[in-house]
């Protein structure tokens, strides 16, 4: 964690070390209240509860109830980051019901349920461990039956863990490369995802099937498009094999190279699948609207699927930024995914801290100019925040905190910038200037998560 002392009970590791003035501590207050709204272990023991042999699973929206006594066996797969700690926590409430379960994450959780094999897979390529861990959860899927319930946890980055054979593990990490490089949105890739695999893309509900499957989906995808969150795996796909071979081309690879499948299309696979949207970025973004109220300023809420290249994604919230001085504190809050195109060579970070350092290196320019930019122009006054929701911003730190403290360091330090920016060399540029923000891996993937506090 960079030396820096872990804070006890907070999500947000290294708060103290960060909160140097009264404003950065109010920012970080209202990230840790996003983060808290995503506490897995808290919200499975929320939202899930197990009464007179009835599961209620409370979604974004409205309640659901299960009757366990209608299924001979209870099985539970867990699919994506978070998803290992939300089925031993889920383990934990079905207790003797349930009969098996597996999940795969890029951690592993503390488990003590002997019935629940946890697996740890890699992230953002996938490995050959991802494909050993598919296989028991097809296994398993495979082994449900007509009177048989599966419950499973379909969360952010399974696209990547998720992966059913060593042919799509290769055909995957190859084009995952080339697309990334080229630019590529997340709902291109995982189009291309589907068709490549026997598990994405309803491939998981028609092996389950005839067993019945709820789905309690974690969506870290712009606009909750559920069929894309994981790539799908119980969710029908609307999405053809001429779509994917449209986005190679338009991307100029061969679509001879690879093997692509047709996604299964016979409805009858998804008609004992219930899919449901447990949660989404709107719960940590009214959680950081809450606690920024509390503080006495007023919050405007930019967008959920805030998107674009990273390094000027935050200027779209600066724009809502008064002129100068504000007559009452305001905070600009979103939530959404970038992109970045990385060159030759590029350096260690994430889209959170390359987002942070877009957007001070612009300010940094604005602070020297005598008019204009002065939404842009850094004070005492104003605050920068871009963090994962997971907790891991390709590195492992969560994204990172700017403010005129960040390029007085920077000046002082004789760091270049924008040189930094240009190499993506962004967690060394924050980690020397003390603004990696740490957080603890025990929240769900929903998006990342943006704000800029002005007072």
């Amino acid at each position: 964690m960079g030396g820096n002392q872990k804070d006890l009970n907070m999500i947000v590791e290294n708060f103290k070390t960060l909160a140097k003035n009264p404003l950065r501590e109010k920012a970080l207050k209202i990230v840790e209240a996003g983060y808290e709204a995503i506490d897995i272990k808290k919200l499975i023991g929320q939202k899930i509860k197990l009464k007179n042999n009835k599961l209620h699973i409370l979604d974004t929206m409205t309640s659901h109830s299960i009757d366990l006594s209608e299924y001979k066996n209870v099985f539970l797969i867990g699919i994506g980051k978070g998803s290992a700690l939300a089925c031993a926590s889920l383990a934990k409430i079905l207790g003797k019901r349930l009969r098996k379960g597996i999940a795969i994450d890029l951690n592993r959780a503390k488990n003590a349920n002997s019935k629940l094999g946890i697996f740890t897979g890699t992230h953002p390529v996938p490995s050959i461990q991802n494909v050993n861990a598919t296989k028991k959860i097809i296994a398993l899927a495979e082994k449900a039956g007509e009177n048989d319930l599966i419950i499973s946890f379909i969360c952010g980055g399974g696209s990547a863990l998720l992966c059913g054979s060593e042919k799509e593990l290769k055909s995957s990490k190859e084009i995952f490369g080339k697309l990334t490089k080229a630019g590529a949105n997340i709902i291109e890739v995982n189009t291309i995802r589907k068709h490549l695999s026997e598990v994405k893309g309803g491939g998981l509900a028609k092996i389950a099937y005839p067993a019945t499957m709820i789905s309690l989906i974690v969506s870290d995808v712009l606009g909750n498009d559920l069929s894309m969150v994981a790539s799908g795996p119980t969710i029908y796909n609307k999405t053809t094999k001429k779509d994917a071979e449209r986005i190679l081309k338009n991307y100029k690879l061969q679509t001879t190279n690879y093997e692509l499948f047709e996604t299964p299309k016979d409805k009858k696979y998804f008609k004992k699948v219930k899919n449901i949207l447990f949660i989404s970025n709107h719960e940590p973004i009214a959680a950081m609207a809450k606690k920024a109220k509390q503080f006495g300023f007023a919050p405007k809420i930019y967008s959920y699927k805030l998107d674009g290249e990273a390094k000027n994604s935050l200027l779209q919230l600066a724009k809502i930024l008064p002129y100068g001085e504000v007559d009452k504190p305001m905070v600009v809050l979103a939530a959404g995914e970038t992109t970045i195109k990385l060159g030759k060579n590029p350096g260690r970070g994430g889209r959170n801290m390359e987002s942070v350092l877009g957007i001070i290196s612009r300010s940094q320019i604005a602070n020297r100019k005598s008019s204009g930019a002065k939404r842009l122009a850094l004070s005492d006054k104003l605050v920068i925040i871009s963090f994962a929701s997971d907790g891991r911003d390709n590195t492992e730190a969560a994204g990172a905190i700017g403010d005129i403290l960040t390029t007085n360091k920077a000046e002082k330090l004789k760091l270049n910038l924008k040189k930094y920016l240009n190499n993506h060399g962004t967690f060394e540029f924050f980690k020397k200037t003390g603004d990696l923000i740490f957080a603890e891996a025990k929240t769900f993937n929903v998006s990342d998560l943006m704000l800029i506090l002005k007072q």
